[in-house]
């Protein structure tokens, strides 16, 4: 008889929650879960893992993770769902809801204003039609193809072609801007970014705080991050990109591109060098999320990413969120008040 108990993640809970993932399909690193959860101690733990003492396994778990936001001129918490899953010897009893409900309560009681997500094509159905979330798609994937067997392999009508490399304006160096390599980000950054979001209604704040814990705290990544100074040293912005091997290629991920909006050559300097970086890696092709409204995106357009058509998009992923305060509802459900990347 199962014997169902509700557990939070700590030190003494890792181990059953990555054990129940490990057993479902969807291994998880230690290092990554500590980062995630528990590396930072002003932020509370919304993570219900559904326990059954008399199996003594993991039944099922709802993570989400907490993060600054913006919205208008507040600043609050926010929460991104990021773990839900149900062992095979536990599923088609309803865990998924009853924690999610559980996890969303507690937060609401503490004051977080949202939970937003990412969710895929299996669960996406029950976020809205049983979590109350409202689908803001669709996840604006932007392309820039580096050579066409990318595509090739995704279209099996096109698998006889050969594969092209494209050839593409290369980087040069700039008179008026320095662009900088370094793993660090300064305290300008604050500034920058506040610039960067002035006409920004809904994102999560990217401050000097969230941007070291994401980029330079995360374990097991190996993010470059290029800063660009005029010719004053005055800090102009900067950008953030990685090349993984996924989805059967070579993908450049331009993770943040956040620059002086006053200045938008510098997000222009900033994007064609990473793209001439992630080219002579070889990859296939370079990803990007930014919608149509976003500061950023004619920068994107100018240097040739396109909307990502659906039949070749690695994943499918929808987007969402759901307000835990009335007073937002309206302004988090529109997706033209959204600012999102990578």
């Amino acid at each position: 008889m199962e014997q169902i108990i509700i557990k939070n993640i700590s030190e003494e809970t890792i181990d059953i929650y990555k054990t129940c993932f490990d057993r479902n399909g969807s291994p998880k690193n230690e290092e990554n879960i500590k980062w995630q959860f528990l590396s930072r101690p002003n932020y509370k733990k919304y993570v219900d893992i559904a326990f059954d003492e008399a199996a003594s396994k993991t039944a099922a778990i709802y993570a989400v993770s907490p993060v600054p936001f913006k919205i208008g001129e507040n600043k609050v918490i926010g929460t991104q769902s990021l773990d839900t899953i149900t062992d095979v010897d536990y599923r088609g009893k309803g865990w998924f809801i009853k924690l999610a409900n559980s996890v969303y309560q507690k937060a609401a009681n503490d004051g977080v204003a949202l939970v937003y997500g990412f969710p895929n094509g299996n669960s996406i159905h029950g976020f809205k039609k049983k979590l109350d979330w409202a689908v803001l798609d669709p996840v604006p994937f932007l392309i820039k193809p580096l050579g066409s067997e990318y595509f090739t392999k995704k279209l099996s009508f096109l698998k006889f072609l050969p594969n092209i490399k494209f050839s593409y304006f290369k980087y040069k160096n700039s008179k008026k801007y320095n662009l900088i390599e370094n793993r660090t980000f300064p305290v300008d950054v604050d500034r920058i970014w506040q610039n960067f979001v002035r006409d920004i209604i809904v994102c999560v704040n990217r401050n000097k705080e969230y941007l070291d814990w994401r980029y330079i705290h995360k374990p097991n990544e190996n993010y470059r991050i290029i800063h660009c100074y005029d010719e004053k040293q005055n800090y102009q912005g900067f950008i953030v990109f990685v090349v993984k091997e996924k989805h059967d290629g070579k993908i450049g991920y331009i993770m943040e591109l956040i620059y002086n909006p006053d200045f938008p050559e510098t997000g222009k300097l900033l994007l064609q060098y990473a793209n001439d970086r992630i080219r002579k890696q070889n990859a296939d092709c370079i990803l990007s999320w930014c919608m149509e409204h976003s500061p950023n995106y004619s920068v994107f357009k100018r240097e040739f990413y396109i909307n990502m058509p659906e039949k070749i998009r690695p994943i499918e992923l929808h987007f969402g969120v759901r307000s835990f305060d009335e007073k937002f509802t309206d302004i988090v459900n529109k997706r033209e008040n959204w600012y999102i990347s990578y």
